[in-house]
């Protein structure tokens, strides 16, 4: 092999641009994203994208559908993502509570984990309510701050931290069409409240309320939401389910003492 000067920058390099390019479309999941959108995103020109994304597909990372030529992630990636074992284990410990709040409320119920700015869905519980409530697939991945555990999480975070997410994340948000500032507004609000609430955000008519779960540190690394129609969410019930939520967290928080030490 031939060694030139340089050679490990442009290695580190084009790994990078390939990890931009994978978390842009993730992000997107599932509705995909095109290649100009891919280029806006990543800062990077058309030609540079498109040769990574070709060597993106032979190795299965990345698929293009033929008719409208938008990209996915490939089923490589999600081979990975059964082979990690921090959130399986966070997974399979979350799974009890989740099904014991979904008999609860009868509302659907996600688990979300942070992943650097962003939030991903690992778990999620279909209620048994006539009115199905359904936003958010497992494995779709959401800026910090959109949706109730995405909120949570990112009130949970320092100041330097949450500033450094908005800053990544800014062209993300406006896909949400939300402002900075109104999103810095909403992270107070969770801040004072001790939770994080959605409302038609994602889907209009429908809301959710989500705790943090936090490290040993109190670093949120994860989170558990109650999603349901707003008039289910924010009525009545809202007491009661908040409690239920806390004790399920905080449950979770117990069981998981040795994983979340080694996070903090």
């Amino acid at each position: 092999m031939i060694k030139t000067p340089g050679g490990r920058q442009d290695g580190v390099q084009a790994i990078r641009r390939a990890t931009q390019i994978l978390s842009a479309i993730a992000r997107r999941s599932p509705s995909g994203m095109g290649l100009a959108e891919l280029s806006r995103r990543t800062e990077l020109s058309h030609p540079t994208v498109r040769r990574i994304l070709r060597g993106l597909m032979e190795e299965r990372l990345v698929v293009q559908e033929e008719v409208s030529k938008r990209y996915h992630l490939g089923p490589l990636i999600f081979e990975f993502g059964l082979c990690t074992t921090h959130q399986s284990a966070l997974v399979r410990q979350a799974r009890p509570a989740l099904e014991r709040l979904s008999a609860a409320t009868e509302d659907t119920i996600y688990l979300m984990a942070r992943s650097g700015t962003d939030a991903v869905c690992l778990d999620r519980i279909e209620g048994t309510y006539p009115i199905r409530v359904v936003t958010t697939g497992i494995g779709d991945r959401r800026p910090l701050g959109i949706g109730a555990v995405g909120l949570a999480i990112l009130s949970r975070l320092e100041e330097t931290e949450i500033n450094a997410v908005l800053r990544e994340n800014e062209q993300g948000y406006e896909h949400y069409g939300l402002k900075l500032a109104d999103l810095r507004a909403a992270i107070w609000a969770s801040r004072e409240r001790g939770y994080g609430v959605s409302d038609s955000l994602l889907t209009e008519g429908v809301g959710g309320i989500g705790l943090a779960i936090v490290s040993a540190s109190g670093s949120p690394i994860a989170g558990i939401s109650i999603a349901s129609v707003s008039e289910r969410v924010f009525g009545p019930r809202l007491e009661r389910n908040l409690a239920l939520l806390r004790q399920e967290v905080d449950a979770i928080s117990e069981e998981l003492k040795n994983y979340l030490l080694l996070l903090k």
